[in-house]
């Protein structure tokens, strides 16, 4: 299983550099709106089991809003408005998280697959234009770090459940396993970006907190629905959406600080 994930991991890794740095910009942001609707299509299999007509609505409406993105004009009030909107949308469903098991309606799935997948894919485009592929490769491997970090530890030394009823396996030692590695790896960045670490190691722990209420949140979502991944694109990882789940989550928190902390 290890090693299926770390094949499909380095692939995976390979096509997101070509995406990046090989490809022109246009491009780029085109393939971010296929992963994106891809991820919409599996939110709307398990939100929506039962009618096709529907799940296409869902993700026409979607991918109307993803377009709609890019013919607004907006100033940078409107910007961090949107992206405090979304990290305030995600507070509350870290609350929702508490409060399972409980059963979610159809339209709470629609309305908080709009949220989720809207901005997230808003704010990892709005990086790349604004700040390149350099700024959404870090973010990326802030949350890979985080991502691994947590896996080897709660492989290795995971006790403590962190929400059995939601991830059985997800153990608040993995957790403080993933904010260990990410430390590590924003001081690093810190020495790169000649940025004050001060700022950015605080500021990488919150990103990790927030990818782990991503997976949780998302997670909660296909439990709900009964299923345990959003599809079987990626083998030993899953769909699409458990691709993204901690990085729609932590994207809008990343876009704000770079907005706030280096313009």
């Amino acid at each position: 299983m290890l090693m299926q994930r770390a094949k499909t991991g380095v692939i995976g890794l390979l096509a997101l550099l070509s995406v990046l740095y090989l490809m022109p910009h246009e491009i780029t942001r085109m393939v971010f709106v296929i992963i994106f609707i891809i991820a919409g299509w599996e939110w709307a299999n398990f939100i929506i089991q039962d009618s096709l007509s529907s799940k296409v609505i869902f993700l026409l409406s979607l991918f109307s809003m993803m377009l709609c993105i890019h013919f607004l004009s907006l100033d940078i009030t409107d910007i961090q408005i949107i992206f405090s909107f979304s990290i305030t949308c995600w507070i509350f469903f870290l609350l929702s998280l508490f409060f399972y098991p409980i059963q979610i309606a159809n339209s709470i799935g629609w309305l908080a697959g709009f949220i989720i997948l809207l901005l997230g894919y808003f704010s990892i485009d709005w990086i790349f234009v604004n700040w390149g592929r350099h700024f959404v490769l870090s973010f990326l491997c802030l949350i890979w770090v985080m991502d691994i970090g947590a896996y080897f530890a709660g492989k290795n030394f995971g006790q403590l459940k962190l929400a059995k009823h939601i991830s059985p396996n997800k153990t608040w030692e993995g957790v403080i396993g993933g904010l260990f590695l990410v430390t590590i790896f924003s001081i690093l960045l810190s020495k790169i970006y000649d940025l004050d670490s001060f700022i950015l190691v605080p500021f990488a722990i919150a990103l990790g907190l927030l990818s782990v209420v991503g997976d949780l949140t998302i997670s909660m979502f296909k439990r709900n629905a009964g299923i345990k991944d959003s599809g079987n694109l990626f083998p030993g990882h899953g769909g699409i959406l458990d691709r993204l789940d901690s990085i729609v989550s932590s994207a809008p928190l990343f876009a704000l600080g770079v907005n706030l902390f280096l313009n």
